[in-house]
């Protein structure tokens, strides 16, 4: 009995990290056939075994904060900055965050703080 249940066991394990490589490639080929690009503000880093990241972005009239994975390489140095963020135009949920490119442009920047704080006010 014990046997079966082991073998159960390692064939849902196996499906499971199926389910997950399928559900990866066809989250980033949906980001990929379907690009939008802007810029997101890095806010937040939860402490833990590989942390949390979150940013925030605006699109189309709506304010997003979203966990992005893992925390980067020296993420303390990065909080508060400004990243590219590449998104789905069909789901803006979906997005990917290149933390190796960081946004210095300053028009940028303040047009994006300008609705975050705009956005926040409105929201409390």
């Amino acid at each position: 009995m014990q046997e079966k249940f082991s073998k159960l066991a390692i064939l849902f394990l196996f499906m499971g990290i199926v389910y997950f490589f399928v559900w990866s490639s066809n989250y980033k080929k949906e980001i990929k056939e379907h690009p939008g690009q802007t810029i997101c503000k890095f806010t937040l880093c939860k402490p833990g075994k590989s942390g949390t990241a979150y940013v925030k972005y605006y699109l189309d009239n709506k304010l997003y904060r979203k966990n992005v994975g893992g925390c980067p390489d020296s993420s303390g140095s990065k909080l508060h900055k400004y990243f590219v963020l590449k998104y789905s135009t069909i789901d803006p949920d979906k997005i990917l965050v290149d933390f190796s490119k960081e946004v210095k442009d300053s028009v940028l920047i303040k047009e994006l703080e300008s609705k975050l704080e705009f956005k926040y006010w409105l929201d409390h």
